[in-house]
């Protein structure tokens, strides 16, 4: 660069004579540049490279951790509509918004009284079927000791018959006296069968008609905490099963708190289940919980081309409120992301 355009230039200025002084005059000036500027900076090989960046002394030469910032929606663990099975009037209230109940606690009664008149007969009809079943015992035993009877006075009758001692008509009447004691007896076993059958059905009638009595207590199915009362001492409310009627109680299981969270698709690549998480409260205090991602859906909604995760945190002290909103930061190094290209 430094000598081939002045020498193109003195070429020129041979060719041509007329305007030889001033090619000379600028190649000259031109030299003289070149030669300024190797001076200046050393080479013309150190004038053209570029000065590399320096590494990160944070990271270590490594590649940046992954970053993802999303909101997200705080929810209850369980959360429990409680409707009623019977219908009846509402005799009790236990308990209202903002109790902690225990699991199997009763939060209200409902009384119906013709279900515990049903109930009743249901129990009365298994004693009277008891006591079929005692009668028809007692009867097999005296079948039993009449057709033993009959046996030993037909055996008699044939002794008597074999020796002359007997007539026909004699041995005949013992015969169908010890056929009919043997039928009376298989009867009597029918009669016990048929007995013992009816005690179950009977029990299994009394059985259901107890676990109905049993849903007119309405139960905690888990420990949780009352959050919507919508019944009060006197309703009646109709059975959930045969009408579309609103709920009694609604409860939610607040110890354990749901963080759910849709991840853009950009990113939703390397979040995996295990993933650090640090969940921040929309509050004055702004509060940061740390987490890790507990599940995720493996897919993306069509929708919005996101993809929802969830974060299971701890709430002993009851800070995270279902249905609050927070932030979600997800941070991952590169090998966490499962080396997995975009």
């Amino acid at each position: 660069m430094i000598t081939i355009l002045p020498l193109r230039i003195l070429r020129r200025a041979r060719k041509t004579p007329m305007q030889a002084p001033g090619l000379l005059v600028f190649a000259v000036a031109v030299i003289a540049g070149c030669i300024a500027c190797v001076l200046i900076s050393g080479s013309p090989a150190q004038a053209q490279s570029v000065p590399k960046p320096p590494l990160n002394a944070e990271s270590g030469g490594k590649s940046q951790e992954l970053t993802v910032t999303v909101p997200a929606t705080i929810q209850a663990f369980f959360v429990t509509d409680l409707y009623a099975k019977d219908s009846g009037y509402v005799s009790q209230i236990n308990h209202d918004i903002g109790d902690h109940v225990k699991k199997g606690q009763v939060l209200a009664v409902i009384r119906d009284p013709e279900l515990q008149a049903q109930f009743d007969k249901a129990q009365a009809t298994v004693q009277q079927t008891k006591a079929s079943l005692d009668v028809a015992k007692r009867q097999l035993v005296g079948m039993q000791a009449d057709l033993a009877l009959q046996q030993v006075t037909l055996k008699r009758q044939e002794e008597l018959f074999a020796g002359r001692a007997a007539t026909p008509q004699t041995l005949d009447e013992a015969k169908a006296k010890a056929g009919v004691s043997g039928a009376n007896v298989e009867t009597a076993k029918a009669k016990i069968t048929v007995a013992e059958a009816d005690i179950r059905a009977a029990k299994a009638e009394a059985e259901r008609l107890q676990a109905l009595l049993e849903y007119d207590r309405i139960v905690a199915p888990f420990d949780c905490v009352v959050i919507r009362r919508l019944v009060n001492l006197g309703d009646l409310v109709q059975s959930a099963t045969t009408t579309r009627t609103a709920h009694l109680f609604s409860v939610q299981e607040i110890d354990v708190v749901r963080v759910f969270a849709d991840v853009p698709e950009a990113s939703a690549w390397w979040v995996r289940p295990g993933l650090e998480a640090e969940v921040r409260l929309y509050n004055p205090a702004g509060v940061t919980f740390s987490g890790t991602v507990t599940r995720i859906a493996t897919a993306l909604d069509p929708a919005t081309r996101t993809m929802r995760i969830e974060i299971d945190l701890p709430n002993p002290e009851e800070k995270l409120l279902p249905g609050a909103y927070a932030q979600v930061t997800l941070t991952a190094e590169p090998q966490q992301a499962g080396q997995v290209k975009p």
